[in-house]
Order: structure tokens, then C-alpha cells, then sequence
């Protein structure tokens, strides 16, 4: 008896690590390697965005990069996206750079609360707008999540992809910032005067 005792507690061991490696096995990160290739130069939507104090519309987007992130509490990948553009924007050092998530859970549910709470336990510091009525979804199109759109100091949509992916990383820092200086520079070309107007800005002494 003793010895059947030995051995199915032998076994029931084995069972319980073989679980448990197939379990951590089998998880594998969503998120991607960011390919940054500025393909697009698209005006900017018309919509204006007004709700709990906050407001959004294009004029907002003048003068600097924002990166608008739409994402759900439902959306996996979303969520484990989410922690790694909050490392990338505390890390940030390079030109004047936003990042706005939209979150697109239909008020009421489960999922608008578990968002609301998400950006508290995981110390989200994000701008982050909560799009009830889903003028802004239909404003950029969007209709897969996660879903990004940079945009430059001039309003244009530069780049735009669906997916989510690995920003804490120096290589989607690199390419960023590589992005914004060919930028920079093409409309300087387009008008001298916006390069001058950059220099006297940073030359300006701080207060």
C-alpha cells in the first residue's frame, strides 16, 4: 500500500509539472517588432471630441507628434501593449511628443469599468479619452484594435497600422526619432521659415 501511495504521488508530481510547462510554454507575447515606415500623408479627420472634462479636435495636433492609440479592455493584445507606450513615453527624450489612447468599450459594460480600472492598477499615465460614442472610431475608420496613427506637427497622418507592439524598446525609439527628423527636415525644404522659427524656439532662454 505504502509503495501505491509512493507512486501516486510520484505521478500526480509528474502530472502537475508537465501542466505546468505546457501551460508556460504555450503562452507567447503579442506584441510585435515595430517596422516604422512613413508611407501615408493624409489630412486629419473632422471630429470634435468633448466628454468628463476633456476635449480633442485637429488643432490639438498642431506644432508637435502625437501617436493616437485606439484599444479595448476585450482587445488581449491591447492590453499588453498598453504598459510598453507607457515605458516609451516616461522614457521619451526627442522632440515635443504626445501619446492619446482612445479606449473604445460601449459604456455600461463589464469591459468600460475593467478599463477604467486597468490604467489605475497598472499606473497607466497615458492621456487617455473614453470615445462613448464612437465619434472618434468612425472618425480614423478603425475597425480592428489595437490601432495607431502618427501624426506630425503639420496635422498630416504619417504612418498608420493595425497591431500591437513592442515600443519600450530603443529600436522603436531609434526609428521614431528618425522618423521625426527626416520629417523635420522635409518641411523645412517645404518652407524655410518653419526651421528658423524651430531654432529661435529652442534658443529661447528658459524662464
Amino acid at each position: 500500500m505504502a509503495g501505491m501511495a509512493i507512486a501516486a504521488i510520484v505521478l500526480i508530481g509528474i502530472a502537475i509539472y508537465s501542466l505546468s510547462q505546457l501551460s508556460s510554454s504555450a503562452w507567447t507575447s503579442s506584441l510585435k517588432d515595430l517596422t516604422l515606415t512613413p508611407t501615408l500623408r493624409q489630412d486629419l479627420p473632422h471630429f470634435e471630441y468633448s466628454s468628463e472634462g476633456k476635449s480633442l479636435n485637429a488643432q490639438n495636433f498642431e506644432g508637435k507628434w502625437t501617436l493616437v492609440t485606439f484599444w479595448a479592455y476585450w482587445c488581449g493584445p491591447c492590453l499588453e501593449e498598453m504598459p510598453a507606450l507607457n515605458q516609451l513615453v516616461q522614457q521619451w527624450q526627442g522632440p515635443d511628443f504626445d501619446v492619446v489612447t482612445i479606449n473604445v468599450d460601449k459604456p455600461g459594460t463589464e469591459e468600460y469599468e475593467s478599463a477604467r480600472k486597468f490604467l489605475t492598477d497598472n499606473a497607466i499615465v497615458l492621456a487617455t479619452l473614453f470615445d462613448k460614442t464612437e465619434d472618434l472610431k468612425k472618425a480614423f475608420v478603425v475597425n480592428e484594435l489595437p490601432r495607431h496613427f502618427l501624426i506630425n506637427p503639420d496635422k498630416k497622418i504619417v504612418w498608420a497600422a493595425t497591431g500591437a507592439f513592442k515600443w519600450n524598446e530603443p529600436k522603436a525609439r531609434d526609428q521614431l526619432m528618425k522618423l521625426m527628423e527626416d520629417e523635420s527636415e522635409k518641411l523645412q525644404q517645404q518652407d524655410p521659415s518653419k526651421g528658423a522659427q524651430d531654432q529661435e524656439r529652442e534658443q529661447e532662454p528658459e524662464e
